[in-house]
């Protein structure tokens, strides 16, 4: 019998930090592995028209784009979103989208903690004591403790659980939102429960930890952030786009908000005069929530494990769209 066509795999990557050299899940398999910074380079069209899968780091796939892949069988998201696939006209393609639940969730619950504390301890504003030679903390004070201070979690998923699991563990009383699961879970965990209004009035920091959908996009906008509690910290290490940048700079610099911590943007990198990036009151990482060396080994070799099912004829278990035969 004749050898069986090999597969070809577009790893496209954001740029060519840490790319992956080789992947676990296709050892066995017939596969050309092709390592690719970014989409829209002329001399990449006939790489992607030969795909037959794509792992993809939070490049947008379009329909258009899609239109252009007559062979793929499978776009792997190398993350845990997927809102930069268009998964429905993916799934009329029969092309199945799959993204990496859980790969990251103590790295970035760990960051929300961290993140949290910063603004509890008004590190940022202590630091700057510190080049200015100053040992007087009396500026940045308020300093509170954290013990019964109340977290709100919005969003009760993977990372929404491991950081009320965390905050718990550190003093706070911690309520969550989330409209798609009982309130038999959260209380089991510790964990009041709360409509989302009632955990933006009563909490001394709210968390992000939702998805970005049509239902979430700007959920913290100017109404919102007017329901929050005076002197409030919001920490957001989920999507940047749920929250409106406009409306956040009013609320902090009208003093609603004490300040944010902010590890997406809506737009990444921002412009160097964002607003948002140099303010005193709010305090901003380069979307790395989601880095270790162990994550971004695992995120891979999950990615390749999901376009390895489908090489074999499998549904991925990782499927977040359904798809037509192709």
């Amino acid at each position: 019998m004749p050898a069986a066509q090999a597969k070809n795999v577009i790893i496209a990557c954001i740029d060519t930090r840490n790319p992956p050299q080789r992947l676990a899940a296709f050892d066995g398999l017939n596969v050309n592995l092709q390592l690719v910074i970014g989409f829209g380079n002329p001399q990449q069209a006939s790489l992607f028209q030969a795909a037959d899968a794509i792992i993809t780091e939070m490049h947008p796939v379009t329909a258009a784009l899609l239109g252009t892949l007559p062979r793929c069988k499978i776009i792997a998201c190398a993350s845990t979103g997927y809102d930069y696939v268009d998964i429905d006209a993916a799934g009329k393609r029969g092309i199945w989208v799959t993204n990496c639940p859980g790969y990251c969730t103590d790295e970035v619950a760990t960051h929300t903690i961290a993140l949290l504390l910063s603004q509890a301890r008004r590190l940022p504003q202590v630091r700057q004591l510190v080049r200015a030679n100053e040992w007087d903390p009396r500026p940045v004070r308020p300093l509170r403790h954290v013990k019964n201070q109340t977290l709100g979690i919005i969003g009760w998923g993977r990372i929404g659980k491991a950081v009320a699991a965390k905050a718990l563990a550190l003093g706070f009383v911690v309520v969550a939102h989330d409209p798609f699961i009982e309130a038999a879970q959260m209380l089991a965990a510790g964990v009041q429960p709360a409509s989302r209004e009632a955990l933006l009035q009563q909490s001394d920091y709210v968390s992000l930890h939702t998805p970005l959908t049509a239902a979430t996009r700007l959920m913290l906008n100017a109404p919102t952030l007017a329901l929050m509690k005076p002197g409030a910290y919001l920490i957001n290490t989920a999507r940047g786009l749920l929250v409106d940048d406009a409306a956040l700079l009013a609320a902090v610099d009208n003093g609603r908000l004490a300040g944010a911590a902010l590890d997406v943007l809506a737009t990444e990198p921002p412009a160097p005069d964002h607003p948002l990036l140099n303010h005193e009151r709010i305090f901003i990482t380069p979307h790395c929530a989601w880095c270790s060396e162990e994550s971004d080994e695992a995120v891979w070799e999950w990615a390749a494990g999901y376009v390895a099912a489908v090489f074999r004829g499998e549904r991925p278990d990782a499927a977040v769209n359904s798809v037509n035969s192709k």
